[in-house]
């Protein structure tokens, strides 16, 4: 991009902020059921993730999730319905993004969660992962992850295909793991969404990783 366009898109971008008014952070706009979002959770956390490296202004977030989900959505012969396809997640974000990387745990699967992913990826292209041992150590300090998990206390490894998925947007602040649940709008510790105090979810530790482009 050379500097007319730059300064362009800076123009731009600043009358999408100012046009939000004061309403310009966290809690973002949420997934509703019974509604086109019901299960765009995968979509939330995309604009989630403008959102936070100020790609996009907060009130601008629902309606940058529909335009992803329209695109995300798993082939209709997959038999995955409605939800996102990480695939196509990946491809969409690109542009927002340095680098994008699917990560998670192939090799050493600990959790339920870590082998319910290793499951579901088996005929997978392997081009597309990334082994990661443990999720902490692999996030670094100026990335993001669109991570995968299992809504629920238990994870059903004997028919991996009854788990429902949720997708989520995860970093570091302030040395904590923080979440960004798209049923929420706003960020917790992620611990919280695992030991019962918000939530009893099982993460499955791996998931889209994403560096953002520097300014």
């Amino acid at each position: 991009m050379n500097k007319i366009s730059k300064i362009v898109c800076g123009i731009i971008l600043a009358l999408a902020f100012a046009s939000c008014g004061k309403n310009n952070a966290q809690p973002y706009a949420v997934q509703k059921d019974n509604a086109w979002s019901k299960n765009a959770c995968g979509a939330f956390s995309m604009a989630y993730y403008l959102a936070e490296t100020k790609q996009i202004p907060a009130c601008k977030v629902e309606k940058t999730a529909k335009d992803f989900y329209k695109k995300i959505k798993f082939d209709p012969a997959a038999g995955f319905g409605d939800y996102s396809d990480p695939f196509k997640i990946m491809e969409q974000i690109a542009p927002y993004a340095k680098d994008v990387e699917f990560r998670m745990n192939l090799s050493n699967a600990k959790t339920d969660g870590e082998k319910l992913l290793a499951l579901l990826a088996r005929g997978a292209d392997n081009s597309f992962l990334k082994d990661a041992s443990d999720f902490a150590s692999v996030l670094k300090p100026d990335e993001y992850a669109i991570e995968i998990l299992v809504p629920r206390a238990a994870v059903n490894l004997q028919y991996p295909m009854k788990n429902p998925l949720h997708y989520v947007l995860t970093y570091w602040k302030n040395g904590t793991l923080y979440t960004l649940d798209p049923g929420k709008g706003a960020e917790a510790p992620r611990e919280d969404f695992i030991n019962g105090k918000l939530k009893s979810w099982n993460f499955c530790n791996g998931g889209i990783f994403l560096r953002p482009k520097s300014n």
